[in-house]
């Protein structure tokens, strides 16, 4: 069945008039209908199970949270699933926060760290002791190595491989964490944050994995407003600029696995401007 059938079929109740394709991507199609609701159709197995982990999570975090998260009203099973919920207020982070997103930010993670960890495992979240963690990451750089470095030139892949080193190094104590946290998952509204969306990455892990673009990817006002709100040590800022360098190898994987040579181009080009001098 067609998600717009779907929709129709199961939510008779919605204006079906006006439909905005959000994002048509590898995981997930996501529409805007009536410019109220956003619905999500997950397009594998395992995204629909990364949904289903959403849905028990999500209102639990939203007791607990400065910000606006998802709340799933409107959820299908009907042989493809699909969740809806109403759009949450505000636009993608730009460029120019301010300290005062900073603080949001601090704000935000501070309480998000802090949830219980058992109870996220209750919950079906993931969870990495540090020595599965650095397993997980150790096998996706040794992947890195063979498909990606050959796209490099040779002094980039010597520079590569000190990001590679980092691994063998992360230690942490484990925290709920976003796992995807950038500024198209992040909501402001007048120059604060207001939502947070996109939870799908959710697990137990390293604190500093979230920290990657608030820190690196920022103004140093952002940067520096965050640290002092939150409280980041020298050991996470370190483990911070390590994701943020890893970033755009994520991408090039992206586009390798599904066949786009945009998103591989445009990965490469990230990768060469966060490489360690």
């Amino acid at each position: 069945m067609e998600p717009v059938e779907v929709l129709r079929t199961r939510f008779p109740e919605l204006d079906l008039r006006e439909i905005r394709t959000i994002e048509d991507g590898w995981d997930s199609l996501v529409l805007e209908v009536a410019g109220m609701y956003v619905f999500r159709f997950p397009r594998r197995p395992e995204v629909q199970a990364w949904v289903e982990r959403e849905i028990r999570l999500l209102p639990e975090l939203a007791e607990s949270l400065p910000v606006a998260v998802p709340r799933f009203e409107l959820v299908a099973r009907n042989g493809l699933l699909c969740v809806g919920y109403r759009k949450l207020v505000g636009t993608p982070a730009a460029a120019d926060l301010d300290e005062r997103a900073g603080e949001d930010l601090g704000r935000f993670l501070s309480a998000l760290h802090r949830f219980p960890v058992e109870r996220a495992r209750s919950l079906d979240v993931p969870y990495f002791e540090p020595d599965a963690w650095r397993e997980r990451f150790g096998r996706f750089c040794a992947d890195l190595r063979q498909r990606v470095l050959p796209l490099l030139s040779r002094d980039e892949r010597e520079r590569a491989e000190v990001i590679f080193g980092v691994v063998a190094g992360l230690d942490f104590e484990p925290v709920l964490v976003h796992g995807d946290l950038g500024p198209e998952h992040v909501l402001c509204s007048e120059g604060r944050i207001v939502g947070v969306i996109d939870w799908s990455d959710a697990r137990v892990g390293d604190a500093a994995l979230d920290l990657a673009w608030c820190l690196n990817g920022t103004s140093d006002a952002v940067a520096d407003a965050l640290t002092d709100t939150y409280g980041v040590d020298s050991r996470a800022l370190e483990r911070s600029l390590f994701y943020h360098r890893l970033g755009p190898w994520h991408e090039v994987v992206y586009g390798l696995d599904a066949g786009l040579p945009r998103f591989v181009r445009s990965g490469i080009e990230g990768i060469r401007r966060r490489l360690p001098g």
